[in-house]
């Protein structure tokens, strides 16, 4: 690919570069040309389901075997999902395991229970799809890691923006094309406008085998409201936030302060409604992401420091009182922006100074301010010339991100795995350094301090599988 783009040729070399990929004469290590990979579904209430319906059903190179679920309501639904028939259900995970033959797992239960049920799947040989966030603790992230390492197996996390093509070609353009330039801040949200509590059928009368696993129903369906079983806004959505941060820089955060509180949704729950988290990453000449600027004043020349190793602030907040701008990155460099979001059209911002081809007839005019108004129902955005002329990434292809994650999954599974080099994109590795940003946010919050974030965390007495792998997306 050429490493320049004309902007007229943006979208069309963006759709391009992203879009359908044909592979062929593919020919995995153990499994014959049209095989699937056999696959159950544990848990199967919203998220499950969810990937039952958009992801696993869709995959062509998936069979699902079983669903699993403790709550019948969500077990029919799972059943549903998987397209019924021949599918079998269970209530008890560890039954299915033993009784079905399998070559993966999708989990997608209550972020506490993760980490047995991903240990046990390990196990029993099996390759683990686990919801982010991938454990309820650091020790046990590391736990898994471990596990994975010791059977050759691996563990892929529900971290679908790795598979998400347009994400993929932004950071293309980043690394290869510098349109970026240095990425100096990042400031990241999810914000959404409501309670996020599950409604619960009050008349529901629990069977004696729902009995054995559900002890309130409310507690179990309502789980992410509660710090016991969840971490809140923090580890059901910032981990993704945290997880394009981490992929985009290639470094990891030294430290963090926390601010959260709940305030508004007081209705039982004791996870904060609304949170404010800010990161120092270190970035180093080692770090993927690194980049050198030249000197733009003769002060800055004649200091001769400019490129050393430099920090980057990277702010999260993420509220349930209002959803402007939804959940987004906002990646920004000396001489560009991306806005990215997976609900909306993804958008490149041109600095003023970029050396990008086609950045140059915005230059001049990138800082004049443009009158803006709010009438008539009609709303105009304020911003500079720079953000009024900006370019959208196009993607060539009408598969479904889920879908697309689950194909990739699989396929690594038929090639062989680790021992042959497969690995997912978002692998246990790229779990551990996610949960540690949202688990060490987590506790900076409660605590009301800053927390030290310890190298040590990250570090093995074996190679582990790459947390930086990005590039054009086979769909």
């Amino acid at each position: 690919m050429k490493t320049e783009v004309s902007r007229r040729g943006f979208i069309k070399t963006a759709g391009a570069a992203t879009g359908v990929m044909l592979a062929t004469g593919f020919s995995p290590f153990s499994y014959a040309q049209n095989e699937k990979v056999r696959v159950a579904s544990i848990g199967t209430g919203g998220q499950g389901s969810f990937h039952l319906r958009d992801g696993l059903s869709r995959a062509n190179n998936i069979k699902i075997i079983a669903v699993c679920d403790v709550y019948k309501p969500h077990l029919e639904g799972g059943y549903k999902n998987a397209g019924g028939g021949d599918v079998k259900k269970y209530m008890d995970y560890r039954e299915m395991i033993e009784k079905e033959q399998l070559d993966a797992v999708v989990i997608s239960t209550p972020l506490a229970t993760h980490y047995q049920i991903t240990m046990d799947c390990l196990d029993a040989g099996l390759y683990c799809f686990t919801e982010k966030t991938m454990c309820f603790t650091i020790e046990q992230c590391r736990d898994v890691v471990k596990k994975a390492h010791e059977k050759g197996l691996f563990v892929q996390v529900g971290h679908q923006r790795r598979y998400n093509p347009v994400y993929n070609h932004a950071l293309k353009l980043a690394r290869e094309e510098g349109v970026l330039g240095r990425i100096t801040h990042i400031d990241c949200q999810w914000h959404r406008n409501n309670d996020w509590r599950r409604p619960v059928d009050k008349n529901y009368v629990l069977s004696p085998e729902e009995s054995r696993w559900i002890k309130d129903l409310e507690r179990h369906l309502n789980w992410r409201l509660y710090h016991e079983t969840s971490g809140g806004l923090m580890t059901e959505l910032g981990t993704h936030a945290f997880d394009v941060v981490n992929w985009f820089l290639g470094a990891r955060p030294t430290r963090v302060h926390g601010y959260g509180s709940l305030d508004y949704w007081r209705d039982g729950r004791d996870v904060f409604d609304h949170v404010n988290v800010v990161f120092e990453y270190r970035v180093t000449p080692e770090c993927p992401g690194y980049r050198e600027i030249e000197p733009r004043t003769t002060q800055q020349k004649e200091y001769g420091k400019y490129n050393e190793p430099y920090n980057v602030g990277v702010t999260y907040s993420s509220i349930c009182t209002n959803m402007n701008r939804g959940a987004s990155e906002c990646i920004q460099g000396d001489e560009g922006t991306f806005v990215l979001a997976e609900m909306m059209t993804p958008r490149y911002y041109r600095e003023p100074n970029s050396r990008v081809k086609w950045a140059e007839s915005g230059a001049r005019g990138a800082a004049e301010a443009n009158a803006t108004i709010i009438s008539e129902g009609k709303t105009l955005t304020i911003s500079n010339k720079a953000q009024t002329e900006y370019e959208p990434i196009l993607v060539d292809t009408d598969k479904s991100v889920d879908q697309i994650q689950f194909e990739h999954f699989a396929r690594d599974i038929q090639k062989g795995g680790p021992k042959n080099g497969a690995v997912p994109r978002a692998n246990e590795m790229v779990g551990l350094e996610s949960a540690i940003c949202a688990l060490a946010a987590e506790k900076a919050m409660w605590e009301r301090s800053e927390v030290i974030i310890d190298p040590k965390w990250y570090e093995f007495d074996f190679e582990t599988p790459s947390t930086t792998l990005y590039g054009p997306i086979e769909v």
